[in-house]
């Protein structure tokens, strides 16, 4: 995950560590492969040691959190079936939301980016709905996302996790704190983690945020805390535009994803801990 933080952050009476891009989940458990979650929910690949989590939310797109592809010269995109990449396509464009204009004429960022693909999902894989409602402070959020477990082992990452979290409130510069708030800066915490940017915060079966920042103790990599999401109903409309014009423009006649050859360029960058079609880590 790029080492990227974004901006104006601060959430209202909360007193934060530093916070960092957002990586695996902490204190959760694993998603079985009949959850829809396992059916949406994908790999994003940039080239550095973590990866990213997105959404599916169209027939050829990924929804994820825009740093998480700020930058990068290559992305591809993996499938995981049970701990195992079963397929990898090439993302052929990124769109980045522009941000909302402020009062003070500068402009807010919203860390949110739909990504296009060259191949369609392989069989199991489908899109998942954007949309519903913003859920209000005290009611529980689902995160997820293939980042880490153990804060020790990268190795622990790859296996799609998932978590339920309380809304804390929804902060001036448009984030949502999620977390425990009685344990905020004096316990560890069920949290997302290195690896879980990107990755989906679900309410009432629909996509309601995108992960996007962690903050905890230095000794804990930031994790163990807060989760902050970027709320995704209020821009739903660019979202299914940004969908609609990627897809337009992408080529006609897709094929089904699948597992290149092993010296294949769209295998570059791939994280370290990557299992591939049942084959143990390099």
């Amino acid at each position: 995950m790029r080492d990227r933080l974004i901006a104006a952050t601060a959430l209202a009476g909360l007193a934060l560590a530093l916070p960092t891009p957002a990586s695996a989940i902490i204190g959760g458990s694993a998603v079985g492969p009949g959850d829809p979650l396992s059916r949406s929910s994908v790999l994003v690949v940039t080239g550095d040691a973590n990866g990213c989590t997105g959404t599916l939310v169209g027939r050829r797109s990924v929804l994820t959190a825009a740093h998480c592809v700020q930058g990068a010269r290559i992305a591809v995109v993996a499938f995981i079936r049970n701990g195992n990449i079963v397929a990898l396509t090439p993302v052929l464009a990124a769109a980045g939301h522009p941000g909302v204009p402020r009062q003070d004429g500068n402009t807010a960022p919203i860390d949110v980016a739909v990504l296009t693909l060259r191949d369609l999902p392989p069989a199991g894989f489908g899109a998942a709905r954007i949309g519903g409602r913003d859920p209000a402070p005290g009611t529980r959020v689902t995160i997820a996302g293939f980042g880490r477990q153990q804060l020790d082992s990268m190795r622990s990452a790859g296996q799609l996790r998932r978590v339920d979290l309380p809304v804390i409130t929804r902060s001036v510069s448009g984030y949502t704190a999620l977390g425990f708030q009685e344990r905020i800066g004096r316990a560890f915490a069920p949290s997302a983690c290195q690896g879980d940017s990107g990755g989906p915060a679900l309410a009432g079966g629909s996509v309601v945020g995108v992960v996007s920042l962690v903050s905890g103790p230095p000794e804990t990599r930031g994790c163990g805390s807060l989760t902050v999401a970027m709320p995704v109903v209020g821009i739903a409309p660019w979202i299914r535009g940004a969908i609609a014009s990627g897809e337009s423009r992408a080529p006609a006649n897709p094929q089904v994803a699948t597992l290149p050859p092993p010296r294949s360029p769209t295998r570059q960058g791939l994280p370290p801990w990557a299992r591939i079609d049942g084959a143990p880590p390099p």
